[in-house]
């Protein structure tokens, strides 16, 4: 592991401030530095922690600090809205089915298909979720069980992406499909714009009953699902080339109107 002479750590005038190693050799200074966030440099990339060597005191490498992977992203007012009406609902009702319709175009039987049944579970909005070393996607909503400590398909952790104008970027999307592929993890998308044809959450007058929300494009397993169909079923594209794969996914919501374009 480096060790560093230097290490950084923001004051009570949240102003970044350099301590030397030549400081360690004092036991107050020491019990005091182990209370601040040390970093490698100003806005570092790695936390540091600190050696008491008796001949050589210095500060060592613990880890890097995670970063948002898609930083600076500005959402719609109504997105904002959405989100926070659809987290409400998911903690008011126990019991939720995610599904999708099998005939959207079917006027008299569209036929409701399930792809998840969740008990139980909590909900929040804006929640970090580290991906990767180094790295964390912020979810709209991410929800996983109350009642079991288990992370397995029958209790999977769930996100819910309200989407607007916004959709990932292309590094983020792809280590969602890894993810997914590694992890029990859905990320299910509410479109805004196919409320409420393919995308509503739905209450129900009996608690025992479960809530019939709809999604009609998720991630899961590794891949982006239109209904009860992977990408790769439908088009002649596959995960393992992420950038193409991305790409006519992007496109497809676009054009089939999934994604407001920005006024």
């Amino acid at each position: 592991m480096p060790k560093y002479e230097v290490a950084h750590f923001k004051n009570g005038d949240e102003v970044w401030e350099a301590v030397s190693f030549r400081e360690l050799n004092r036991e107050e200074r020491r019990a005091e530095l182990r209370t601040k966030e040390l970093r490698d440099k100003p806005d570092g990339s790695y936390q540091l922690g600190i050696r008491n060597h008796p001949q050589t005191p210095h500060f060592y490498e613990m880890k890097p600090i995670r970063f948002d992977i898609e930083p600076g992203v500005t959402e719609s007012e109504e997105h904002t809205k959405e989100q926070r009406i659809i987290c409400s609902f998911l903690n008011k009702y126990s019991k939720h089915e995610l599904g999708y319709y099998e005939r959207p175009w079917d006027e008299e039987d569209k036929g409701y298909e399930s792809f998840a049944r969740l008990r139980n579970y909590h909900w929040a909005k804006e929640v970090k979720f580290g991906l990767v070393y180094g790295k964390f996607v912020i979810f709209d909503i991410l929800g996983r069980s109350s009642t079991e400590i288990s992370l397995t398909d029958k209790n999977p952790f769930v996100a819910i992406e309200v989407v607007d104008t916004h959709f990932h970027s292309k590094d983020a999307f792809k280590l969602l499909l890894e993810t997914s592929r590694n992890l029990p993890l859905i990320v299910g998308y509410i479109f805004l714009p196919e409320k409420p044809r393919l995308n509503a959450i739905k209450g129900v007058k009996n608690s025992n009953w479960f809530c019939k929300n709809r999604i009609h494009c998720y991630i899961s397993d590794g891949s982006f699902w239109f209904r009860n169909e992977r990408v790769e079923e439908l088009y002649e594209v596959n995960p393992s080339e992420p950038e193409i794969y991305y790409n006519l996914i992007k496109e497809q919501l676009y054009q089939q109107g999934f994604i407001r374009a920005k006024a």
